[in-house]
């Protein structure tokens, strides 16, 4: 599955995301839901991606791509369902 070069991602702003990182482990506290999740380091690179700046799909699976030293439509695949769980659970969404 090939990226969405133009479909921006970002955090929700009343999301108030913190990120911690025990023993190789992330933990993301969502602030307004009261929510906590361990995600998958692939899910924390994206999720610590986004809470700098809104980002492209397509750099967000080169950004996956190279970090997991993977080819980039595995990245591709693998970002798909990054987002879409993400967006399920509210830790990120497409910008309108």
């Amino acid at each position: 599955m090939t990226p969405d070069s133009a479909r921006l991602w970002r955090i929700p702003p009343e999301a108030d995301l913190h990120h911690r990182e025990w023993e190789g482990e992330h933990v993301f506290f969502h602030g307004a839901a009261g929510d906590t999740h361990r995600f998958s380091d692939a899910a924390a690179l994206i999720l610590l991606r986004l809470m700098t700046t809104p980002s492209d799909e397509s750099s967000l699976a080169s950004l996956l791509a190279e970090a997991a030293e993977v080819a980039q439509n595995e990245a591709n695949t693998a970002l798909t369902g990054i987002l879409d769980e993400l967006a399920k659970r509210e830790f990120a969404e497409p910008v309108a």
